[in-house]
């Protein structure tokens, strides 16, 4: 028994100290090496002290909520599977990010999130939290094609028909993708007369659960999170000095977004995929590289560095495998 402890408590540090030096390797590549990252302060600089204290708390708040609307929605997905805290949901959702820093398309998410959930329950909240995604990316990819539309008709000044082709192109793809959203049932139909994939229809059949209204509320959220989180880039841009209207802005990042949501990336290079897109986009509203890069890399170690680092601390306080209930 003593030896079985021993061991428990051998890979549960192990597994902690793995995630610290991943997590110190993410900081050195992105913060020390990262060369715009390291003009921020120097920017900082040009901020008067009250406005920037303003700043930051503003900021802060936001992230705040960008988060705790996650954690909510997330909530709101499991409690169809199993009752759970929202500050347990809050948890789940930064250790989620701690641990979806390293992995494609922080797939990581989904392990740190159903740490947190009971065991007997999480192929289920696997399965819930592709819905969560899923509305997520739906809201991503309906404001950033109409970012892009507006995009390409006022900066690229293409012709009247070549927009109204790719705004009927866009609304098929968009009424296509909500259809696949809001029928989901179907999915689990498939799973259930598939003879291959009949053995994970159990799992798969709690999908059936979410209904329209449900679906519904989950996308508006997915929209409510995109609004904040483009209202700080939008703050981080003006902070830096970037003059720009608010369509014109919105549009621009909606566009960023979307090169981001259908380009694969790890979350740790998320930031090299992100860069050459904000600086191409903004550049064609007069906006400095320089403002563009010191906005970009800021939102990104606001709402990815400082979340994974506070989720650490959840990680450093679970036990892996004392309590296999939770």
């Amino acid at each position: 028994m003593k030896s079985r402890n021993n061991k428990t408590i051998f890979w549960s540090v192990a597994i902690k100290v793995t995630v610290f030096l991943l997590l110190l390797f993410a900081l050195y590549k992105q913060l020390y090496l990262n060369k715009e990252a390291q003009t921020i302060p120097d920017k900082l600089l040009n901020v008067g002290a009250a406005e920037l204290i303003g700043y930051v708390l503003l900021l802060t708040l936001l992230m705040l909520l960008n988060w705790g609307i996650e954690a909510y929605k997330w909530q709101q997905l499991v409690i169809k599977i199993t009752p759970i805290r929202f500050f347990r949901t809050f948890k789940a959702v930064w250790t989620g990010v701690t641990l979806g820093l390293f992995t494609p398309n922080r797939v990581g998410e989904f392990g740190g999130r159903i740490l947190y959930v009971p065991r007997k329950f999480r192929i289920k909240a696997v399965i819930v939290s592709l819905i969560g995604s899923f509305s997520q990316n739906l809201a991503t990819i309906i404001i950033g094609i109409i970012g892009l539309i507006i995009y390409l008709h006022q900066v690229e000044q293409i012709t009247l028909s070549v927009t109204f082709a790719v705004g009927l192109v866009s609304a098929i793809a968009i009424t296509l993708l909500l259809l696949a959203y809001y029928n989901l049932d179907v999915v689990v139909q498939l799973f259930k007369r598939s003879k291959y994939l009949k053995r994970i229809y159990p799992y798969t059949a709690i999908l059936a659960e979410y209904h329209s209204r449900d679906l519904t509320k989950l996308l508006l959220l997915a929209f409510w999170r995109y609004s904040v989180y483009t209202a700080q880039y939008l703050i981080f841009l003006k902070m830096f000095g970037a003059e720009i209207n608010i369509v014109s802005g919105i549009s621009a990042i909606g566009v960023i977004y979307l090169a981001q949501t259908v380009i694969p990336s790890f979350a740790v290079v998320e930031l090299l995929t992100r860069l050459p897109v904000a600086t191409l986009i903004f550049s064609k509203y007069g906006i400095p590289i320089g403002t563009s890069l010191a906005a970009t890399t800021s939102i990104w170690i606001l709402n990815l560095i400082l979340p994974a680092i506070l989720g650490y601390i959840f990680i450093i306080r679970y036990n892996f495998f004392k309590n296999r209930q939770s």
